[in-house]
Formats: C-alpha cells, sequence, structure tokens
C-alpha cells in the first residue's frame, strides 16, 4: 500500500505548482526522542500510534523527495518543527518570502512579515495562506501569542497539559484581557488584578495552581530556532530543472503516472514509455477455428514454449463468458475462437496444455488455469507466471500487473482497455500484442530469479501452488443465507436497541452515527473529560482509540464502542456476504492473491476471508454461516504458533526450544521465565505482557510499542524487553546477526530462500534505517512460515489427489495459519488425520511443529 506516498506526494507537486518556490527544502521528524521529553517524560505520552503500513510508507517519502533533487534537513534530539524554526530565523537577513507548508498550527508561531504558513486542513485540496492579519482573524489573536493560547488550554495530540480545566474560550478570554502566560503571572501580584477582578474564582483558582503546569506548556510548545549543529546551506535548496529520468524511475515503479504529468517541465514534453508494438514478431494475429485447427495443433505440439492468454467478456472468470485463448509461439500468435472450434477441436487442446514437458508461460496463469478447468482440460505443464516471478525478485513493489511492468521493466507502454470493450471481449489482436511483452519479460526475469537464487522457490512452491489456489477457488465457500438473514435481523434489533440506550444516556436523540453529531453531544453537552483526547481542525476526535481512552468515565462509551462493533459487522459482513456468492454454484469464490504481502503470506480479496473477524460474539457467529454442503463436513487445520516456534527455531534458543518440546503455553512459559515466578504464580497481566513481547520481537518492537500495547509505563516495558532478551539469549544473538547480515548483503532471505531486498538499511537517515531494520528482523520469521504454508498446502493436494475418493474433498479456504476442507462425511477422522501429519512433516525445523485440526459443520 503506498496511499499515503501518494498522498504526499501530491501535496508536494501541489506546492511546486501552486506557490513556484525559488527554494524548497522538506524536513521530517527523527526518532530517539527529543530535548522535549527531558522537560516533560509524557510528551506525546498518549499519542496513538498509527498503523504499520504508514510507517512502512514513511522510506518511500524521502525516497520521493529525494529524486526530485530536495534537500532534506533533519536533527536528532529535535523535532521537524525546530528544524523549519531554524532555518526560518537563518533566513531572516535574505531578501526572500518563507512560506512553511505544513497541516500543524503551532507553526503559526513562525509568521511574521517575511513569513507565511500555507496549512493543509482537508486532503491536498482545502489549504489557506496565513500571514499575520490571517491568524488573528481566525484566532482573535496575533502569531505572538500561539504558544501562550497553547501553554493555557494545552494540546492533546502532544499530550501537552496546560492548565487543568482551562479551555479554548477562557484561554482567548485571558489573552485578549491580560495578555501571554508570563503576564497573567505577573498581574495576578498587581493590586488592581485583571484577572482577579474580572474573572470567576474557578478560574482564578485554576490559573494559580496552574503555574508550573503553564510554564512547563509554554517550554514545550515553543519552537527551536536555535539548533546549534544544524548546517543549513540556502544554494542548495535551489530549484533547478528536475531529473526526468530519476523521477520517472520512480513513479513508474510505484505507478504514479497520473503524477508525472504534474511534473514542471514534463506534461507534454515528458518522455512517456513508447507505446507497444504490434507484437514481438511484428506479424498480425491468425484467428483459429475448426477449419485450420489441425494445423495450428501440430505446431503447437513441437513447442517446447506456449505464451498464452484468455480472452472474457469480463473480468470474472466464474460468471463471464469464455470467448476463446490467445497463444503465442514460434514467432507467431494465434486466436484460438471457442465458439468456432468443434468438441474434438476442443478436447485435443488437452494434448497441448497436458503436456508436461512443455513450459506455459502468461501473466496470472491462474486465470487460464481455471477457466480450462471448468472446461474439462487440466493444465499439466511447467509453469511461468511473470506476475510471481516479478513478485519474488521484487517483493517491496506493491504492484505486478502486466501495464505496469511493461512500463517499468521495458520502458513501453501498453495501450488503455476500454471496460466497455472487455465486456465484449478485447480484441485478440491487443491480447497477442500484450504476450509479445510477457515473452520479453519471461526472458528478462528468468535471469533476475537467477540472479536472487529464488529460481528453485519460483519452481517447486509458487509455481506448483498456483494449480492448488485455482481449485480452491473453483471450490469456493458455502454460507447459510438463513443464518446471515438472522443475523442481519438481530444485528438490526441489537443497534435498534443501543441507539435507544445511547440516546437515553445522552439525553437527547441524535446520529450515533455521525461523529460530527456524536463529538457535540461527548465533548460539549455532556462534558466528559477531553484530556488526552486527541483534537483535530473540527474538534475532539470520536475515533475508535480516543474513546477508549474514555473507557470507564460513562456507561455511554461502552454502549458506543458496542454500536459500532456491530454496525461494523452488519456492513462489512453480514448483509454483504448473500450478494458474494455465485448463482450458479450458491458458493462464494474468493480470489487469493500470491503477489501481494512482502512476507510471502498469502492474502484474499472479493470477499477478504482473511478478515472474518474471531473475538467477538457476532464474529463468532458470522464465522458460523460458513458451512459444509448438505452430506458433508467441514476439517479445520490450523498451525499452532507458527511464528513462535520459526523464531525458535531459526535463533536455536534452546530456552523457547525447551517450552514448545514440553508442550507449555509460550506465553505463559515465557512471562514466568520473564519474572522468575513458576507456571501457576503468573498472572493474567503478566502473561498478556509477554505475549505483546513474544510477538513484538517479530516486528522489532520497542519499549514505546510494549508499553502502548500492554498499558504500561515505558520504564517498566523497557526493563521487561531487556529481561527477555538475557532471558532469551538466542533470540538476540539472532536478531544481531541477522541485522549484521541483511546490512552487509542487503537483503534478507527465509529458511527456504525467498529472499527480500531492503536498500533502507543503507540510508544515512535515520527513519529509513529504522524502518528498514523492522522489516529485516521480521520478513524471515513472518517468510518461513508463509513457505511452511504454502508447501504443507502443495503436499496435502497431492495427497488428496492420489486419494480413492478425493471427489468428495475438497480443500476450500486457507485463513492465517489455517487450512479447511470440505469432506463427504464419514471421511472425516482419515483426513484429518492425514492432513495434520502433512503439514506436521513437511519440514524440518529445531522445534516440533504442531497441527489442531477441528471438524465441524461450520
Amino acid at each position: 500500500m503506498v496511499n499515503a506516498v501518494y498522498g504526499f506526494t501530491s501535496m508536494l507537486l501541489k506546492v511546486i505548482n501552486d506557490l513556484k518556490p525559488d527554494y524548497l527544502t522538506v524536513s521530517f521528524d527523527v526518532g530517539g526522542g527529543t530535548f522535549r521529553d527531558k522537560v516533560y517524560a509524557d510528551y506525546k505520552g498518549k499519542r496513538v500510534k498509527a498503523d504499520q503500513d504508514l510507517y512502512d510508507q514513511i522510506p518511500i517519502c524521502y525516497k520521493v523527495v529525494e529524486a526530485f533533487d530536495i534537500p532534506i534537513y533533519t536533527q536528532k534530539g529535535y523535532e521537524a518543527d525546530d528544524v523549519i524554526g531554524t532555518v526560518v530565523k537563518k533566513l531572516e537577513k535574505e531578501d526572500l518570502e518563507t512560506i512553511i507548508v505544513t497541516g500543524d498550527m503551532d507553526m503559526l508561531q513562525l509568521v511574521d512579515d517575511k513569513v507565511k504558513v500555507f496549512q493543509l486542513r482537508k486532503g491536498i485540496t482545502d489549504t489557506v495562506l496565513f500571514d499575520a492579519k490571517g491568524v488573528k482573524e481566525k484566532y482573535g489573536f496575533g502569531p505572538e501569542r500561539v504558544v501562550d493560547y497553547k501553554s493555557l488550554r494545552g494540546d492533546s495530540s502532544d499530550n501537552i497539559p496546560g492548565i487543568k480545566g482551562i479551555g479554548e474560550k477562557t484561554a482567548k478570554l485571558l489573552i485578549a484581557k491580560i495578555g501571554g502566560v508570563e503576564e497573567i503571572y505577573k498581574d495576578i501580584k498587581k493590586k488592581n488584578s485583571v484577572l482577579l477582578s474580572e474573572f470567576k474564582p474557578g478560574v482564578i483558582e485554576k490559573v494559580k495552581s496552574g503555574e508550573k503546569d503553564a510554564l512547563m506548556s509554554r517550554e514545550l510548545a515553543t519552537i527551536c530556532t536555535d539548533i546549534k549543529d544544524l548546517k543549513f546551506s540556502l544554494k542548495d535548496c535551489a530549484v533547478n530543472p528536475f531529473d526526468e529520468a530519476k523521477i520517472k524511475d520512480l513513479f513508474h515503479k510505484l505507478e504514479f503516472f497520473s503524477l508525472l504529468k504534474r511534473v514542471p517541465g514534463f506534461g507534454k514534453a515528458v518522455s512517456f514509455p513508447e507505446k507497444a508494438e504490434k507484437n514481438s514478431a511484428g506479424k498480425k494475429v491468425r484467428l483459429i477455428d475448426k477449419n485450420n485447427f489441425a494445423d495450428f495443433l501440430e505446431k503447437a505440439e513441437k513447442e517446447g514454449k506456449i505464451i498464452c492468454a484468455e480472452s472474457l467478456a469480463g473480468q470474472d472468470v466464474m460468471k463471464d463468458e469464455f470467448l476463446g485463448l490467445v497463444f503465442l509461439f514460434g514467432g507467431n500468435s494465434y486466436y484460438v475462437d471457442w465458439k468456432k472450434i468443434d468438441e474434438k477441436n476442443k478436447k485435443e487442446l488437452g494434448k497441448i496444455f497436458g503436456d508436461k514437458n512443455k513450459t506455459l508461460v502468461g501473466h496470472n496463469l491462474k486465470q487460464i488455469i481455471k477457466v480450462l478447468l471448468l472446461k474439462g482440460i487440466e493444465v499439466e505443464n511447467k509453469l511461468f507466471d511473470i506476475m510471481i516471478a516479478s513478485y519474488l525478485i521484487n517483493s517491496s513493489t506493491r504492484s505486478h500487473g502486466l501495464r505496469g511492468l511493461v512500463i517499468r521493466e521495458l520502458n513501453k507502454e501498453l495501450p488503455e482497455v476500454d471496460t466497455q470493450v472487455s465486456l465484449f471481449g478485447i480484441d485478440p489482436q491487443i491480447l497477442a500484442d500484450q504476450l509479445g511483452y510477457v515473452d520479453l519479460l519471461e526472458k528478462k526475469f528468468t535471469v533476475g530469479l537467477k540472479e536472487v537464487e529464488d529460481l528453485g522457490l519460483f519452481e517447486k512452491v509458487e509455481m506448483r501452488l498456483i494449480r492448488v489456489l485455482a481449485k480452491m477457488e473453483l471450490n469456493g465457500v458455502a454460507v447459510d443465507d438463513e443464518r446471515l438473514g438472522a443475523l442481519s435481523k438481530e444485528a438490526g434489533s441489537r443497534l435498534k436497541k443501543l441507539v435507544s440506550a445511547i440516546h437515553k444516556e445522552a439525553g437527547e436523540d441524535f446520529n450515533v452515527a455521525s461523529s460530527t453529531q456524536l463529538r457535540e453531544v461527548l465533548f460539549e453537552k455532556m462534558d466528559l473529560p477531553a484530556e488526552g483526547i486527541k483534537k483535530g481542525k473540527t474538534g475532539y476526535s470520536t475515533a475508535a482509540a480516543e474513546l477508549e481512552k474514555l473507557r470507564g468515565a460513562h456507561p455511554i462509551i461502552a454502549l458506543i464502542e458496542e454500536f459500532r462493533e456491530i454496525e461494523k459487522l452488519r456492513n462489512t459482513y453480514i448483509d454483504v456476504l448473500p450478494g458474494l456468492v455465485n448463482k450458479t454454484t450458491g458458493r462464494i469464490h474468493t480470489t487469493f492473491n500470491q503477489a501481494v504481502t512482502t512476507t510471502g503470506r498469502l492474502s484474499s480479496s472479493d470477499p477478504n476471508l482473511q478478515n472474518i473477524p474471531i473475538r467477538t460474539e457476532m464474529g463468532r457467529e458470522i464465522r458460523k454461516a460458513f458451512v459444509a454442503d448438505k452430506g458433508n463436513i467441514l476439517v479445520s487445520a490450523d498451525y499452532s504458533q507458527i511464528e513462535l516456534r520459526t523464531v525458535a527455531s531459526l535463533a536455536k534458543d534452546k530456552k523457547l526450544i525447551e517450552i514448545f518440546e514440553k508442550g507449555e503455553d509460550v506465553h505463559k512459559a515465557t512471562a514466568a521465565i520473564i519474572n522468575n515466578v513458576k507456571l501457576k504464580d503468573v498472572t493474567r497481566e503478566m502473561r498478556y505482557a509477554a505475549k505483546e513481547v513474544n510477538f513484538g520481537v517479530l516486528y522489532g518492537m520497542g519499549a514505546y510499542g510494549l508499553s502502548w500495547r500492554a498499558g504500561i509505563p515505558q520504564w517498566q516495558a523497557k526493563k521487561f524487553i531487556e529481561e527477555y532478551f538475557k532471558q532469551f539469549s538466542g533470540v538476540k544473538k539472532y536478531i544481531d546477526q541477522t541485522l549484521k547480515f541483511a546490512k552487509e548483503e542487503g537483503y534478507v532471505e527465509t529458511l527456504f530462500g525467498r529472499r527480500r531486498y531492503i536498500p533502507e538499511l543503507m540510508s544515512e537517515n535515520f527513519q529509513l534505517r529504522n524502518a528498514g531494520e523492522r522489516m529485516a528482523i521480521n520478513m524471515p520469521i513472518q517468510g518461513t512460515a508463509a513457505d511452511l504454508m504454502k508447501m504443507a498446502m502443495i503436499d496435502v493436494d497431492e495427497k488428496l489427489e492420489k486419494h480413492k475418493k478425493k471427489d468428495d474433498i475438497k480443500m476450500i479456504l486457507q485463513v492465517h495459519d489455517e487450512i479447511v476442507l470440505e469432506v463427504k462425511k464419514g471421511l472425516e477422522e482419515e483426513v484429518a488425520e492425514l492432513v495434520k501429519k502433512a503439514m506436521e512433516s513437511v519440514a524440518k525445523l529445531n522445534v516440533p511443529i504442531a497441527v489442531e485440526v477441528g471438524i465441524n459443520k461450520s
């Protein structure tokens, strides 16, 4: 996912195009804390950690800035605000107008006659340019009072306390009548004090008792403008003509094709990739019908490699009409029109696809395999899928679509295919043109796979898995419409009762689903405590993470959380799943994605069955709606703690290995070791913290992350992690060795050779390196577990194919670490044992591999 990078790049281009700067620089926050943490240990302590996906995109934002040759200034121990403040100060003597681009109100304190703030409000289209007059009109005071305002009322987003009990209105009134923080506390000592004479006793008491917090808050809120070690060069910031090749290369990799035209100096003059030629042989596609099929078949049978693509009247194999197949071999392309060949010809296609010595090349071959299986033709060729090859060579690239690959790898551009045209089938000539590029990419990726030593994994695992996934997608999974219907009614009834209860607690009716109305009710009318609650431009946030902080403050919070949970489940699953059922098969046919995650794990879409909720009552009820057909039963086989077993095996950690060999609860045993207590004395809190550390190791989690996840002080989290690595020294040694190898070689790999290159480790930027280190620690563990699952699926499938009753046994789902099969009643015990043995013996680790099986109707 690169949506944040796309937004950042769009904003950067807006700044360049709208403001037309002569000089430009960018600053980012860097990790490691700042001087403010020494002033106030809990500074930003209540800030909710963003999703990992967002953190993973930060290094890519650096690359975007670097592609534009814009200097990046950062300083350890300081925030980006301080760096910008120092740069602004250094520019005071220059004859320049300085514009700060930000979404942060803090920067308004830097506004003066030569400095303006270009503030982003919602997205990149809603912006406002603040000068001193604009600040005054907006807030009722000038830039010089921005710090005082924050010092008085505080700032929940940064956890700046301010004076407890002083809100926006009172803070503005104090500033208007008396002045800033210093003036207010001088005023208290005067005989004719404005504070004492014009303000209510409650306000006076709050101001008096809050002096220490106000002065500390002022120190926290003030932007530093004199970082001594910051080496700034205005000359380096000069905006010069952009490097077209560098920007194009990055934008192609990110597939930001639409943004290229917005780069100044590019526009129509930008040399976009060349349009596709007719095809690699430069010949027109030959149409094949029953009259010339024999000649086509004779030529195809002689070829050792054929390149192929399916033609559909749409994009859904299960619903849309199959029109034909396009082939490329021997320098010529052919279109086999399905309606114009007879039944004998169709069966004879099996001679081509049944040849185990022939290689079938294509992009997303799973589609062709599914089409042919539906027509009774099994594909037994060797496979070379360029989409999967691209993914293995560079798993960090988010998209491996054919159009993007042709642009990125061959510097060519395929024509856009009109959606309406595709409903009647894409022109066979266009498909033939595409196969010409598939041919070139296959040659290039064969070399690439050998270079990264992934050809073995490609052939032995990924290509064999394609057939397994194709069958699973065609098998689909049945759902109980009646159960979903009943669940929908139950959800509707519960939501209605919850709304009534919420209205009763609030003392008025309002739209519970409206964040605006909810904010007004909670923080203005009910006056719930807002301390520590994140505040945006429109007011206090009512996001789930913010409402968590209010648990226990009022009964309405629990009701709102329950309302949101049920509403989300209804809108995402309960009311949606029935519409996804195929009318012909009566089942849901998800798509398993083989080329999405950076670790090698499978994902699913349309629908995303991987995310079926399991932790809530209604979530479990939804899972029960996935059922076996009449006369069948479901068998599930789930790897137990496979990622932690992988850690133990890769790290060769004696204590962790012993825990698994004894079959103990790994989290409870870990807690006992770290806390130096007996297993029976481990508390629930101890086990929870140990669980967070165990899984946190997989993601390179530090003390801050554990503190936030486990709800314990940061010092305690730090001590906990230190003790963990002391006791599990093998894990610590493994992490250190993995990072050392990654930095020396530039990549990490799984136990089975799946490789991921991590250039971020070589960056001079702290934040980039930090992200790279997390990737380096995480990938070999998750990737090895993913490889084990894929190998297990292949092994299980092969064993089932040899079963005398294979038609009564179907693999239907792979969810997380679990395989789900649907079998005819009477076979469940035998199949459960077969699958368990296959999964547990798929590879040899330094710890026993354990699989838990379950047999149920749903």
